[in-house]
């Protein structure tokens, strides 16, 4: 993946982030990536980001939708569509948060994906409210969209080697007890 240097380089950049394919090789180049910030090109760029911004939030709502439609009251399921929505959010933040663009650019970009995730957060909220158990509402709020900074393992350490944890009991939890190990 070429580093982009240039505005054709991020626009092209921008239209394959757009298709959502290969998230993880256009972040890492242009987090690599450089932009002389000079009028006109600065404008261009920021309605370039923005758009991409606004296409996938669209995009990732349409797709939480259609998970959440599938769901039939699965709580699994339920659970699963609101992480991967806000895994695809982490991505757009991710984004957003590109060292090539001036604070106030990232700012505003992190704002727009804030404020799609807090009124989604919402709406799923008020709907949940014709659960009569709750069950639903809890399920919507202990794994909220606007979380963005608790998804782990986006695209970091995937090579990484995992080292068992001596502290963790058998269902996988950390104990806090001490091991009795009886003859």
């Amino acid at each position: 993946m070429k580093v982009p240097g240039c505005y054709s380089d991020w626009v092209n950049c921008f239209e394959q982030f757009k298709e959502g394919t290969n998230d993880q090789k256009l972040l890492e180049a242009m987090q690599s990536g450089s932009i002389e910030w000079s009028s006109g090109v600065a404008e261009r760029l920021t309605q370039r980001l923005y758009d991409v911004i606004s296409y996938r939030i669209n995009s990732n709502n349409d797709v939480l939708q259609r998970e959440l439609d599938r769901c039939n009251g699965d709580e699994t399921a339920i659970v699963k569509a609101l992480l991967s929505a806000r895994r695809r959010l982490a991505i757009l933040q991710q984004l957003a948060d590109l060292q090539a663009f001036p604070e106030n650019v990232r700012e505003a970009m992190s704002k727009t994906i804030e404020d799609y995730a807090a009124s989604t957060q919402e709406s799923l909220e008020k709907s949940a409210l014709s659960d009569p158990t709750g069950r639903l509402r809890m399920l919507i709020k202990n794994n909220a969209l606007t979380q963005l900074h608790q998804v782990e393992n986006i695209f970091h350490n995937q090579n990484a080697s995992i080292q068992p944890d001596e502290n963790l009991s058998p269902n996988g939890f950390k104990s806090k007890r001490r091991r009795v190990i009886l003859p």
